[in-house]
């Protein structure tokens, strides 16, 4: 399975930044939750799978001093950055299974990472653990991921089969559909404290928190939905949770029921601060 099964690029990138303009309205209007100090002056901060940056520019419409601030967004592919390049923001190249740049360990004051521990599996804490290393003591980490728990009758049937072609998928990888639920854990074995974690209720079409945002909502959801299909036509054999008859027809039954019914997809946010005095030694998770 390829690392990453987006049917466009372009779509994509319209797709993630919906997705961004949704869930800041669960934050009431803030671009992140970590207590960052951001009317200070020469910030530094990481966005690791920026895809085209937009998260990066958002931040830096509230930044107090942005002429003075160093933004970095890193993705794997550099089809997925902007063209010409956004003001001020440098974008990089960067698998989040390979090694950083060792001259970025302990420079940063807050790194942020969104949507991708999921496709990491087993080496989610190696993955976490490396971001840590890039947080320079008294700087933040912030990571948000989707958090889906078990199947309920309240949920349409669209949407239970949503969750279920979506865990049979993360298996694949060997992501359980609730793995969100121990980032706390991990953020905290990296040796950071005044760790929190908030489970965000977001919603699409009528359970949105806002009116206004009723049709990006769906719109976002439904072209995830169109990378879960493709991704599923890619499964030897076809997906074994969904027959193919509601295989073909699911992506207008999903779009439709999300317009009527609507359904939620949870996010959960931990963020954390690196004490003063930790180093990245082998202690605290970090190796």
């Amino acid at each position: 399975m390829p690392e990453y099964y987006a049917n466009s690029i372009e779509g994509e990138n319209k797709r993630l930044e919906q997705a961004a303009t949704v869930v800041r309205t669960y934050m009431e209007g803030r671009v992140c939750l970590a207590p960052i100090d951001l009317q200070r002056s020469n910030l530094k901060v990481l966005d690791s799978a920026a895809n085209n940056g937009f998260w990066l520019s958002q931040l830096q419409a509230v930044l107090g001093d942005p002429e003075s601030a160093t933004l970095i967004g890193t993705d794997i592919e550099e089809e997925r950055f902007p063209n010409p390049p956004r003001p001020g923001i440098t974008m990089q190249i960067q698998d989040i299974h390979k090694p950083w740049p060792k001259s970025w360990n302990s420079t940063f004051n807050f790194v942020h990472q969104t949507l991708v521990l999921f496709q990491t599996g087993s080496k989610q804490r190696d993955a976490i653990n490396s971001l840590a290393r890039l947080v320079k003591p008294g700087g933040w980490i912030e990571l948000m991921e989707p958090q889906y728990g078990e199947v309920g009758d309240a949920d349409g049937l669209a949407h239970r089969q949503f969750l279920n072609m979506l865990s049979e998928l993360w298996a694949v990888r060997g992501t359980k559909s609730d793995f969100a639920a121990g980032l706390e854990g991990m953020v905290q074995d990296c040796g950071f404290v005044d760790v929190r974690s908030v489970l965000l209720p977001v919603g699409a079409g009528p359970r949105t928190r806002k009116a206004a945002m009723y049709n990006i909502s769906v719109e976002t959801t439904v072209g995830g939905g169109k990378n879960i299909v493709k991704a599923g036509k890619l499964i030897p054999g076809g997906l074994k949770c969904i027959s193919p008859e509601d295989f073909e027809t699911w992506p207008a039954r999903f779009e439709e029921e999300l317009r009527t019914q609507g359904a939620f997809f949870p996010l959960r946010v931990v963020y954390g601060r690196k004490p003063d005095g930790l180093t990245n030694g082998k202690q605290n998770g970090f190796h």
